[in-house]
């Protein structure tokens, strides 16, 4: 497979991680992103214990150690902050989401990959092995191979695979804030009221952590973003734990706030047609229950390289990709709408129900890829 070209669409987690790994394939790598510059702004990201086995199989696991914050351990509190229960967890690091996209594309530039902001795919033909592609502003180029990683919304994989796997709205949407970090923030913590409201931290450094609440609704809720700090402190008034009090009176800004509903989607296997394959949100995006969206993107990204690495032909490799992929991601993403669908229908009666769906979840992630 040496020496054959690849363009990939998206340089998110997913798209980056894929140039890592096809670079040092040997494959003469073209990442691409319709943004204009890597993202300076954002919440943070909890890289499981698969998601880091993954990232030390790629040498990447110890700059995001070093950046991040590794932690083994998962908290409840109630509202007021009274620490209820502690429980051993699998070893993971939470970090910045910037943080994650610079170590990703200087590894991803470092292997090889030229990475190229500012573009995106105006059309393309397949032409048996080649596929040929017209960029925005009308440059041209031909392709072994066209991965699209470009997010939930890929319009790639609408005009590829047509629109029966657009995303839908899974009946709740979140709000996410980054805050100082607290002492007691040192794993996943969750904060619960009487109601069943839960409020969720972990740390993303040693100094800073993220926070997020999902708020169910019927339909996808519409916000005066403009007024989202005032919006989340009305939503969160209920909880008087020091930590997110202290966090809240911070947020004096709605900049400070990321809101958004949470549209999901799961597209049927194969998840390639012809010489064009479908890798990470743009293939399935679940629910965050699992915090495993982007740690399934790294597995992806790992194990199309491993399949283009062992096979005689792009299509062999393409195969084998959705044969080791489909089964895996399905179970994660089915896991990750139970316990949304759990929350949205009773969550103080189902706290054990998730709890132990959350730990069987959590131990087939352990399982090898």
């Amino acid at each position: 497979m040496k020496g054959k070209r690849v363009l990939i669409v998206g340089t998110g987690i997913g798209g980056a991680t894929a140039a890592i790994t096809l670079a040092r394939q040997g494959l003469n790598v073209h990442c691409i992103d319709i943004k204009p510059e890597r993202p300076t702004a954002g919440a943070g990201i909890c890289l499981l214990h698969n998601t880091m086995r993954a990232l030390e199989g790629i040498g990447l696991a110890k700059p995001c150690l070093e950046s991040g914050m590794p932690f083994a351990v998962f908290k409840e509190f109630d509202d007021a902050g009274h620490l209820l229960h502690t429980h051993p967890a699998p070893p993971s690091c939470g970090i910045r989401r910037p943080e994650l996209a610079r170590i990703l594309e200087t590894a991803a530039q470092e292997s090889g990959a030229v990475l190229e902001k500012g573009v995106t795919v105006q059309d393309l033909t397949e032409r048996g092995e080649r596929v040929d592609v017209e960029f925005s502003g009308g440059r041209q180029a031909s392709y072994d191979l066209i991965v699209v990683a470009d997010g939930v919304y890929s319009g790639l994989r609408k005009r590829v695979f047509g629109t029966g796997s657009e995303p839908r709205f899974a009946g709740q949407s979140v709000w996410r804030f980054n805050a100082p970090r607290p002492a007691e923030a040192d794993g996943f913590c969750l904060y619960r009221t009487a109601a069943g409201k839960v409020l969720g931290i972990f740390p993303t450094s040693q100094e800073s952590c993220y926070m997020f609440y999902l708020e169910s609704s019927r339909e996808p809720l519409r916000i005066a973003e403009d007024r989202s700090h005032v919006l989340i402190r009305e939503r969160l008034a209920e909880f008087d734990a020091p930590a997110i009090r202290d966090a809240l009176d911070r947020i004096t800004e709605p900049s400070q706030v990321i809101f958004r509903p949470l549209d999901i989607t799961l597209v049927p296997a194969p998840w390639h047609r012809g010489r064009v394959v479908l890798l990470g949100d743009a293939a399935h995006a679940p629910t965050p229950q699992m915090t495993s969206g982007a740690g399934m993107a790294v597995e992806d990204a790992v194990v199309l390289a491993e399949c283009l690495a062992s096979s005689n032909s792009v299509d062999e490799a393409l195969a084998g990709y959705d044969s080791r992929r489909f089964s895996r991601v399905k179970r994660i993403y089915d896991a990750s709408l139970q316990l949304c669908l759990n929350e949205q229908e009773d969550p103080a009666g189902n706290k054990d129900r998730s709890a132990a769906l959350l730990l069987e979840t959590y131990r087939y992630l352990g399982e090898s890829i």
